[in-house]
């Protein structure tokens, strides 16, 4: 698991543009984890420093994320992911990542990995 300092987050140590996959999972904001990478490995949700309202919309992608698959029966082929919890994953991930873009600065490229749903 990887930690961001506020210094990491701020500032990139070589000069160079830092870059952050935004790539959502499943579970990943239950278990403390931001749904975003750093040199390809998980980082810790805490450690970002993120306002309230960014880690609000983040908790959310995932429940919508998680909802594709019955956790009960996880091969129920009659499980159906609802077309307005897709169209509210779609939306809400570029708006995310954007918010995200901005918070980070000019410091740092916010790459998106999640495809829409």
């Amino acid at each position: 698991m990887f930690a961001i300092s506020r210094q990491t987050r701020t500032t990139a140590l070589d000069g160079a543009l830092r870059e952050v996959v935004l790539r959502v999972d499943y579970g990943m904001i239950t278990h403390g984890l931001a749904p975003l990478f750093v040199d390809g490995r998980p980082t810790e949700l805490q450690s970002w420093e993120f306002p309230q309202e960014i880690r609000r919309r983040l908790s959310r992608l995932n429940q919508l994320y998680d909802r594709q698959v019955n956790w009960d029966n996880p091969s129920d082929p009659d499980w159906t992911f609802s077309d307005r919890d897709r169209n509210e994953f779609n939306a809400l991930l570029p708006y995310v990542a954007t918010e995200i873009q901005i918070f980070l600065g000019n410091e740092w490229n916010v790459v998106i990995e999640s495809q829409p749903l």
